[in-house]
C-alpha cells in the first residue's frame, strides 16, 4: 500500500518536477496539500489525483501505481500506453511519463486528469449517440483483417475470444451457472425467481460455450472491455455542444473479442439499471445499433447479420458465459443483484425470439 509520504519521497527522488517541466514547456510545482488518493491496494493499484500549479493555474494529473507482480491486465494497461498508444491515444488520456522499476519494482504512469461524464449532465438515451461515434471509430482501427496491421503492438496480455484459455474460462463460467442454478432452486430467496425459467435455462447452457458463432464470424477487434459511464471522460458534456470530445479511461480489460460486447455494456447495461428508459428500451437499442453501423460504415465496415441481433447476441453469451453465474452467487452469498432479475427475463425473452430454446 502506497503512503502520501512515499508519493512525495519519490517525486523528489525521482525528479519529476523536472520531467514534467519538459512536457509542459514551463515551470510547475508540485501542490502537496491538494493530493488525493482515489484509490489504493496493497496487491492491485494506487491511483492518486495530483495538482501541478504553473503559478497562474492548477493542473490536475492522475497518478497510477502499478505493484508486482503485475497482473495480466495491469501489465496489458502499460503496455496500451507503452507501444499501442501511437494509434490509440485520440481515445485515451494523454500520456505524461510512465516510469518502471520505482522503488525497486513498481510502474508509476502520470496521464491527463479527465473529466468525467457522470457529473457534467443527466445521462439521457440522446446522449449515446454522442458516444457512440467515439467507440465506432476506435473499433474500426482494428477490425477483422485490420487488426494484422497492428499486431505486434500487442504482447500475450491481450486476451483473445477464441483463445485457449478463454473457452476454458467460458466453460467454467457455464458450470458454475448450472451449479448455481441448482442451489437457487433451494434458496428461498431465489426459487421464486428462478423456477419459472429453470429447465429453459438449464436447457441453453448445454449449448455453450460458444452459444452464437455468427457474433465472431462478423467480425472482431481491439475492445475496451468496461465500457460503462465510469470509464467515459468528455471535455464538454451538454446539449448546446454539438460533438463531444469522448476520451476513455481505464484499459486494463481492453480485449480482442466481437465489437458488440461493448455495445452490450454501453447500451444494455445503462438500459437494465435504468428503470425510466426501459419503457422505451426497443426504441433506444434500435437508434444506438442505427447510429453505430452508420460509423462504421464510414470506414467500410457492413455487418452480414442484422446488426440488432448481433447487440442481443452479444449480450446473452455475455450474460450466459459469466454474469449469470455471478449474480447469482452474489445472492446466495446473502448479497442482493439488482441485475438478476433482466438478466433471466432477457434470457427467457431473447433467447427464444433468437432460436436457443
Amino acid at each position: 500500500m502506497n503512503s502520501l509520504e512515499e508519493v512525495l519521497s519519490c517525486w523528489k527522488q525521482y525528479d519529476w518536477e523536472e520531467k514534467l517541466k519538459k512536457v509542459f514547456k514551463k515551470n510547475v510545482k508540485l501542490v502537496d496539500e491538494r493530493i488525493e488518493c482515489l484509490k489504493n491496494t496493497r496487491e492491485k493499484t494506487s491511483i492518486w489525483k495530483l495538482t501541478l500549479s504553473d503559478g497562474q493555474e492548477f493542473i490536475p494529473i492522475v497518478l497510477k501505481i502499478y505493484k508486482q507482480p503485475l497482473k495480466e491486465n495491469h501489465r496489458l494497461e502499460i503496455n496500451m500506453y507503452q507501444k499501442a498508444y501511437n494509434i490509440y491515444q485520440e481515445f485515451m488520456p494523454k500520456l505524461y511519463l510512465l516510469e518502471p522499476n520505482v522503488n525497486g519494482n513498481e510502474t508509476w504512469m502520470f496521464t491527463e486528469c479527465l473529466q468525467p461524464l457522470r457529473g457534467q449532465i443527466k445521462l439521457a438515451p440522446k446522449h449515446l449517440e454522442q458516444i457512440i461515434p467515439t467507440v465506432a471509430k476506435f473499433h474500426a482501427i482494428t477490425f477483422d483483417k485490420r487488426f494484422l496491421q497492428h499486431a505486434d503492438l500487442f504482447d500475450s496480455s491481450l486476451p483473445f475470444f477464441d483463445s485457449e484459455e478463454k473457452v476454458k474460462e467460458r466453460t467454467k463460467g457455464i458450470k458454475k451457472a448450472k451449479e448455481n442454478l441448482d442451489l437457487a432452486m433451494k434458496d428461498p430467496n431465489l426459487k421464486e425467481l428462478v423456477a419459472p425459467r429453470y429447465k429453459m435455462i438449464k436447457k441453453i447452457l448445454k449449448k455453450g460455450p460458444n452459444f452464437f458463432p455468427e457474433i465472431t464470424e462478423t467480425g472482431q477487434c481491439l475492445i475496451h472491455g468496461d465500457l460503462h459511464v465510469h470509464n467515459i471522460c468528455c471535455e464538454i458534456a451538454n446539449d448546446g455542444v454539438e460533438n463531444w470530445k469522448v476520451t476513455l479511461i481505464d484499459w486494463e480489460s481492453a480485449k480482442h473479442y466481437p465489437c458488440w460486447y461493448d455495445l452490450a455494456v454501453l447500451v444494455e447495461l445503462l438500459i437494465d439499471f435504468r428503470s425510466d428508459w426501459q419503457k422505451s428500451e426497443e426504441e433506444i437499442r434500435r437508434k444506438c445499433v442505427q447510429v453505430y453501423c452508420q460509423e462504421m460504415l464510414k470506414y467500410g465496415i457492413t455487418f452480414k447479420e442484422d446488426p440488432l441481433n448481433l447487440l442481443k447476441k452479444a449480450y446473452l453469451q455475455r450474460t450466459l458465459e459469466k454474469k449469470l453465474s455471478s449474480h447469482l452467487q452474489k445472492v446466495l452469498d446473502g448479497g442482493k443483484s439488482t441485475l438478476l432479475k433482466r438478466y433471466l427475463e432477457k434470457i427467457e425473452v431473447w433467447g427464444k425470439e433468437l432460436g436457443l430454446y
